[in-house]
C-alpha cells in the first residue's frame, strides 16, 4: 500500500551529483601507486616544492622545513602499503606516523598563514608584488585545505585496512 521512503541523495542541495560514487573502489589496487591518497600527497608535495616566498617575508626557512616534511609523506604511504600483509602492525604504525607528519605540515602551513596575515596588517605591499602575494596566500590556503583532506583519507585508509585485516583473520 505505502511505498518505502527512499531519499534521493544524488541530486539534492548537499550533493550536486558530481560526487556520485566518491567512495567506491575504482579498480583493483595492485600497488601503492593506485592509492588516491598516495597520488594526492605526491601532487601536494610537488606543489610545495614549486613555492617561493619573497625575501622580505622571511619565510624561506619555514618553506624549506615544509618542503622537507612534505616529501616524506608519499614515501611513508608506500612503505606502509609494502608492510600491509606481512607485518600489519608495522603498516598500521606507519600510517599513524604519516598522519602525524601531515599534522605537522598542517601546523607549519597555519604558521605561514599567520605570518602572512600579520605582514598584511603591518606592511603595505608594493603594487607589483601585491598580486604575487595574493597568489602565494591563496596557494597556501589551498594546500591547507588539501592536506586536511589527505589526513582524513589516510585515517580512513588505516580503518579500511584494519577492517580487511580483521575479516582476513576471521576467515582463517
Amino acid at each position: 500500500m505505502f511505498k518505502k521512503y527512499q531519499p534521493n541523495f544524488h541530486n539534492n542541495r548537499f550533493n550536486s551529483g558530481k560526487d556520485i560514487g566518491r567512495f567506491k573502489v575504482r579498480g583493483p589496487i595492485k600497488s601503492f601507486r593506485d592509492l588516491d591518497v598516495y597520488n594526492k600527497s605526491t601532487e601536494l608535495s610537488a606543489e610545495i616544492f614549486t613555492l617561493q616566498a619573497s625575501e622580505e617575508s622571511g619565510l624561506s626557512e619555514e618553506l624549506s622545513l615544509l618542503k622537507n616534511l612534505s616529501k616524506h609523506i608519499p614515501k611513508m604511504i608506500a612503505e606502509s602499503y609494502g608492510h600491509r600483509f606481512d607485518r600489519f602492525s608495522l603498516a598500521e604504525r606507519k600510517l599513524e606516523k604519516t598522519a602525524e607528519v601531515v599534522t605537522a605540515v598542517i601546523s607549519k602551513i597555519d604558521f605561514i598563514l599567520s605570518v602572512l596575515k600579520k605582514e598584511q596588517g603591518q606592511i603595505l605591499i608594493k603594487e607589483n608584488k601585491k598580486e604575487n602575494a595574493v597568489d602565494f596566500k591563496q596557494t597556501i590556503e589551498n594546500l591547507l585545505r588539501d592536506y586536511t583532506a589527505v589526513r582524513a583519507k589516510i585515517l580512513n585508509l588505516k580503518r579500511a585496512w584494519i577492517r580487511i585485516n580483521e575479516n582476513f583473520n576471521k576467515s582463517k
